[in-house]
């Protein structure tokens, strides 16, 4: 069994299990909100898991690891989200508290684009 029917199989059980939490949530409680956002993650984790499953059967038979790419390891992206948490906080907040995530972003993207570039 190739690794992405793996993968596709784990997506496919948590969303048939989160369907069933919602249903048992529902009788439990009748509260809507709550059973529309575990309906919701059981949604996500089945268009995951089909997603996999399509891919597993377009897969060629031998999967050669060397010709995937992945970028050496950077804190930028922690600095870019982290940012974004900030700047959508502050929004909510207020539009001064946005104003240092919107730097944090700002850096946050300098030092990921001359990363990139040094390495390529």
């Amino acid at each position: 069994m190739t690794e992405i029917r793996k993968q596709s199989r784990i997506f496919l059980g948590i969303s048939a299990f989160m369907a069933v939490i919602a249903v048992v949530y529902w009788f439990a409680s009748y509260e809507p909100a709550g059973t529309i956002m575990l309906a919701l993650s059981s949604s996500l984790a089945a268009v995951c898991g089909v997603y996999l499953q399509v891919q597993s059967e377009h897969e060629p038979a031998e999967s050669v690891e060397d010709d995937h790419y992945l970028p050496h390891s950077s804190v930028w992206p922690f600095g870019i989200a982290l940012g974004a948490a900030l700047a959508v906080n502050g929004l909510i907040v207020g539009l001064g508290y946005a104003i240092p995530g919107l730097v944090v972003i700002a850096a946050s993207l300098t030092g990921f684009i001359s990363q990139s570039r040094r390495r390529a």
